[in-house]
């Protein structure tokens, strides 16, 4: 006997690629993940591939062999040794061109360079790594805490329920944004891991409510409550037939929460009480053109991706809730 099943993840597909204005959205937070897995395709001091005195060597701005210790992508090409660079050939801490290059000024540095000559667009690149990989690392840490502890006090409820209930309505009453940058400010290193156990602590209350509510709904279904009268286990009926009917608000939370993460390190950083400014972020870059105002190159190319990503988050969460609706058509 099956309930009312929530539409799958190739229906959610398809509805994302075939809804008007969100497929474009779609796109642009799959190019944001393309982007961040080959970055080092895009910028790096080191080729993709190069033989160097004999040597031929595959990715070495990947793997970086003791073989090119001290070898760039100009100097492999200036010793006459044929190599296969990035779209551009500078790191994201590579300092060695002049400070404060507007754009489009020379082809080695087409976005520009900042106040301490490092290229720009590499810093976006692996900024876009920095920020949507922390973005996914808490996302996945406050979505799995509120769907466990969300869908147990919701299966079960009693006093489990009630303590978990009154932590939720706890820690609701602290405004995260404030309490992660007097938690940044307090500690002695700040950093991702901070950063990380802080958003986790305090954002998997709003997932644990969702699924919580979606539970107690889903477990008076006629077909949870034949599976419990054919003897199933309360965890096997949590597990097979409550769980997948309860995790669309779960789904739908972490994909707007990835743009709620962005925002929020982008803020710290740009406070400068985020991650250390040795890190490529896009906040920090941000930070950076608070000193440097004629540099307008700083504040609108990161706040370009800031915004996209917010909004190409919200609008692919508000659609993947429509998909996944089990009461939608």
């Amino acid at each position: 006997m099956s309930g009312e099943r929530p539409g799958s993840f190739a229906r959610a597909f398809l509805f994302l690629a075939g809804r008007r204005g969100t497929a474009a959205f779609t796109v642009l937070l799959g190019a944001f993940v393309l982007v961040a897995v080959f970055a080092e395709q895009l910028a790096s001091d080191l080729p993709i591939l190069c033989k160097v005195h004999g040597t031929v060597y595959v990715v070495p701005n990947v793997t970086h062999p003791p073989g090119l210790q001290g070898w760039n992508v100009q100097r492999v090409v200036a010793e006459g040794d044929w190599s296969l660079g990035p779209v551009v050939g500078y790191g994201p801490e590579d300092a060695s061109a002049a400070a404060l290059v507007p754009p489009l000024r020379t082809v080695h540095h087409p976005l520009g360079t900042d106040a301490r000559g490092r290229d720009v667009f590499s810093r976006l690149v692996y900024g876009t790594r920095v920020t949507l990989g922390i973005a996914l690392l808490a996302v996945t840490a406050f979505v799995s805490i509120g769907l466990l502890l969300g869908a147990t006090t919701g299966f079960f409820g009693r006093r489990l329920d009630f303590a978990v209930s009154r932590v939720i309505e706890t820690l609701s009453a602290f405004p995260v944004p404030v309490v992660v940058l007097v938690v940044q400010a307090l500690v002695v290193d700040p950093g991702i891991t901070s950063f990380l156990a802080t958003v986790a602590l305090l954002r998997w209350t709003e997932v644990a409510r969702l699924v919580r509510a979606e539970v107690i709904s889903v477990s008076s279904a006629d077909y949870v409550l034949a599976a419990r009268a054919l003897g199933a286990s309360p965890l096997r009926v949590l597990r097979k037939h409550v769980l997948p009917m309860a995790i669309t608000p779960a789904i739908v939370a972490g994909v707007l929460g990835i743009g709620q993460v962005v925002l929020l390190e982008s803020s710290l950083d740009f406070l400068r009480v985020g991650l250390p400014v040795t890190v490529p972020s896009w906040g920090e870059m941000l930070s950076e053109s608070r000193d440097h105002f004629e540099a307008w190159w700083l504040l609108l190319l990161p706040g370009s991706l800031v915004f996209s990503a917010l909004l190409a988050t919200n609008a692919v969460g508000e659609a993947l809730r429509d998909a996944l609706d089990p009461h939608g058509v």
